[in-house]
C-alpha cells in the first residue's frame, strides 16, 4: 500500500478539526438561539440546509472591508455583532431604521464616551449602506452567531431565518 503524503495527512486533520469545530459551534449556537429567540426556533434549526447560501459566508463577505480593523478575537466578535445589528436594521423599512437604531444604541453604548458612540453609529450607518448596496438580494434576518477561535483564525456559525 502506498504511503500517504504529509500534505494529505494534514488535510485530513484539517477536515477533522473543521468538523469538530462545526459541531461544537453548532451546539453553542443552538443554546444561544434557545436562550435569546426561544425553544421553538432552536428546535427547528437545521445545519447547512440544501440549496440555501451559508449565512456565515455571507456575513464574512459583508465584513470583509472591515476585518483589518479587528486585531484580536474580542474585536472580531464585536465587529460581527455590529454587522449583525446593521444587517438586521437594513432589512426593516427605511422609514423605521433610525427609530430602531435610537432604541437599540443606548443599550450598546451606555458606558462609552461621545466620540466612540459617534464612531459606532457612523460604522453602523456604513454597514447598513453596504448591505443595501451589495447584499440587497438577501432578505434573511440573522438571529445569532457563534465565533470560535481556531488555529490563528476563527470558525463562524450563523443562525438565520430561511425566509427570503
Amino acid at each position: 500500500m502506498a504511503r500517504k503524503s504529509k500534505g494529505f495527512s494534514e488535510l485530513i486533520h484539517q477536515e477533522q478539526d473543521y468538523g469538530q469545530a462545526a459541531d461544537k459551534s453548532y451546539k453553542r449556537l443552538r443554546k444561544k438561539v434557545k436562550k435569546t429567540v426561544g425553544k421553538d426556533f432552536s428546535e427547528n434549526m437545521v445545519m447547512n440546509p440544501q440549496g440555501v447560501a451559508k449565512m456565515s459566508e455571507i456575513l464574512q463577505a459583508f465584513v470583509e472591508p472591515y476585518k483589518e480593523t479587528a486585531h484580536d478575537f474580542a474585536e472580531v466578535e464585536s465587529l460581527l455583532g455590529l454587522a449583525v445589528l446593521a444587517w438586521n436594521i437594513a432589512l426593516i423599512p427605511k422609514k423605521n431604521r433610525q427609530e430602531t437604531m435610537d432604541s437599540m444604541l443606548p443599550q450598546l453604548t451606555s458606558e462609552m464616551d461621545q466620540t466612540i458612540k459617534a464612531e459606532m453609529q457612523s460604522l453602523i450607518h456604513e454597514l447598513i449602506e453596504r448591505k443595501d448596496r451589495y447584499f440587497s438580494d438577501c432578505k434573511r434576518f440573522i438571529t445569532s452567531f457563534d465565533l470560535q477561535p481556531q488555529k490563528g483564525s476563527y470558525f463562524l456559525s450563523v443562525a438565520a431565518t430561511l425566509e427570503e
